[in-house]
């Protein structure tokens, strides 16, 4: 049983010797480059070209209201335009068209283009609040497809009319 004993100590000595005198050695060369993994599918198109326009006061109470923005007339028809009003006394915006605070008032938004502005028309139906502020926000739309679709139109002559 010594025996066994002194053997066990002198094997975890030489351990613990081999372990304590290991260094670390140099840095080995790069080894060589893993071939190119499978090509994904390619992603949607996208763009981040958004601005916000910030307006002071809206008094909706009165007909409607008119917010002007400076810009050309092709980034008015190649954007979409998005307005929203910010309601003080509850702190939460809403979104329009859309009804207003407390719902009594609808509100309708459109605009058009003259003299190198965008006229952004807040109309309304119903009496109308007071919002603290109006934001919009204007999103650049780089890929414009006409008529809303890529491929080619239905080939109808391929369909029956049956009674």
């Amino acid at each position: 049983m010594l025996t066994h004993f002194k053997r066990t100590y002198l094997f975890i000595l030489t351990i613990i010797v081999l372990v304590a005198s290991c260094k670390k050695g140099d840095t080995g060369p790069q080894g060589q480059q893993g071939p190119a993994g499978p090509q994904g599918p390619q992603g949607i198109q996208g763009n981040a070209n958004v601005t916000q326009y910030d307006f002071g006061v809206q008094n909706l109470n009165v007909n409607y209201s008119q917010l002007q923005i400076a810009t050309t007339q092709d980034t008015m028809n190649h954007s979409t335009w998005l307005v929203y009003l910010y309601y003080e006394p509850l702190t939460r915006w809403y979104f329009i068209p859309g009804d207003g605070v407390g719902g009594s008032t609808q509100y309708r938004v459109s605009m058009s283009y003259s003299s190198n502005k965008v006229n952004i028309y807040i109309d309304k139906t119903g009496p109308g609040e007071v919002y603290a502020k109006a934001r919009v926000s204007r999103i650049y739309n780089n890929n414009v497809i006409t008529n809303g679709r890529i491929g080619t139109a239905p080939q109808w002559e391929d369909f029956q009319i049956k009674n």
